[in-house]
């Protein structure tokens, strides 16, 4: 069984004692019940990987004594996905999946037919959550890195990739991911529209940005799915999965 992995805000190389948050003992010290000399693994969420032991509670925190630090690098090429949000709580759930499988960016996208508003950077709490569950996302699977999550970026924006390809889940596309990334590619960026479907100005903007139409097949999938099962797709290209 693997160590539980917690984030902290820093993670020295030479080791020493470090706090975890509030949540985060609540949860190691009463729902994993776990206690000194357990093992538990760190990181910063930006490269650093720690390996330590539970060296008791102080102030209601469980400290951590650090034994070793090193420095991780991103596995591979990166993944950005970009979706239109979802009703409800899938939202959260699309979030938390592409946390767990490894993605590295999350955009919340505006299309012409969405039909939910991503909440705005400068809407703090709503976007606060769902970082919130990207991080425990990360820390359920063991991710050295936390997913960025980012808001009310137009299609525009998100197909503005700085040179990696972007590809758009539409209807008619190619079928197969490997036809549409190039070995040479440093990332890519995927699109997923809203259930109301791309309009064509949209798929006119995306082609004009050199961007490929890529399909899941004939099914109709609801966002969260698509943006999953894509996902998953293009790590697996990318030998990032599987």
């Amino acid at each position: 069984m693997s160590a539980p992995h917690f984030f902290v805000e820093q993670l020295d190389e030479d080791g020493g004692e470090v706090s975890l948050s509030e949540g985060d003992s609540r949860h190691g010290l009463r729902s994993l019940r776990l206690r000194p000399g357990d093992e538990v693994t760190l990181s910063d969420g930006k490269g650093k990987l720690g390996v330590g032991r539970i060296a008791g509670e102080r102030g209601g925190l469980a400290v951590v004594q650090v034994e070793e630090v090193s420095q991780v690098v991103r596995r591979g090429k990166l993944v950005s996905v970009a979706f239109a949000p979802p009703k409800g709580d899938r939202l959260s759930w699309a979030i938390q999946k592409l946390g767990e499988l490894g993605v590295d960016e999350a955009l919340l996208m505006r299309t012409a037919r969405s039909v939910r508003d991503a909440p705005p950077d400068r809407s703090g709490q709503a976007l606060a959550r769902l970082r919130t569950v990207a991080r425990e996302a990360a820390m359920q699977s063991r991710q050295p890195f936390v997913m960025e999550v980012a808001a009310a970026a137009s299609v525009d924006d998100c197909l503005a990739t700085g040179g990696s390809p972007a590809l758009m889940l539409a209807q008619g596309g190619a079928r197969g991911v490997g036809t549409l990334l190039p070995e040479e590619a440093g990332g890519v960026r995927l699109l997923v529209g809203p259930e109301g479907g791309w309009t064509e100005e949209e798929i006119e903007a995306a082609r004009r940005a050199g961007a490929g139409l890529w399909s899941l097949g004939p099914s109709v999938l609801r966002i969260e799915t698509a943006a999953v099962v894509g996902a998953a797709l293009v790590l697996a290209q990318f030998g990032r999965l599987g």
